[in-house]
């Protein structure tokens, strides 16, 4: 069975009082709603809480979900909502830790890489939350643009347009600071 097929019975089994079947969708999607939301918040605590404020969102909207969408979309626009959200309530935090770059290459070239990838990760600090999500969200957790689109509920072209915009910025911050950034 297809993982979108497996999210949609979860759902249906979930609507039917099968709340073990959340729970699956819960243990499915908690490590990446957490890193979305952690790369928006940069901490710890405040990304557990968004994580589990959008799981208890999830559950509590259920009945809303389109099954026309994948539910990881769905869970996505939750949590970038929820973290966006306690972003503006809390102090903004200057730190961010990117996960380890995993690389066939020399040791001496993944550390390269590996931080060469930290620098970048703190520059996307520079950018705004939305942006910054629009980037993490495409380029770390692989959404198409269609999913972006439901995520941020505005058309496709919009997308790809913010998205050229961010990474337009992004371009700059890493310039002025001196690294090597492709996207």
């Amino acid at each position: 069975m297809h993982d979108d097929e497996q999210d949609r019975l979860m759902v249906e089994q979930t609507l039917n009082g099968d709340r073990n079947a959340f729970g699956g969708l819960v243990r499915k999607y908690e490590r990446p709603v957490y890193n979305a939301a952690y790369r928006i918040l940069g901490n710890p605590p405040d990304a557990e809480d968004a994580a589990q404020t959008a799981f208890a969102k999830a559950f509590e909207n259920l009945g809303m979900y389109r099954p026309e969408y994948r539910f990881y979309s769905w869970m996505y626009r939750i949590a970038v909502n929820e973290a966006l959200n306690l972003r503006k309530k809390r102090r903004p935090s200057q730190d961010i830790d990117v996960v380890p770059v995993e690389s066939d290459s020399s040791p001496e070239l993944a550390l390269h890489e590996q931080e060469q990838e930290e620098r970048v990760g703190k520059a996307m600090m520079d950018l705004s939350p939305e942006d910054r999500a629009l980037i993490l969200l495409r380029h770390y957790q692989d959404l198409s643009y269609r999913d972006l689109a439901f995520v941020f509920e505005v058309p496709e072209k919009t997308i790809k347009s913010r998205l050229f915009t961010a990474r337009s910025r992004l371009r700059v911050i890493c310039e002025s600071q001196q690294i090597r950034f492709e996207a």
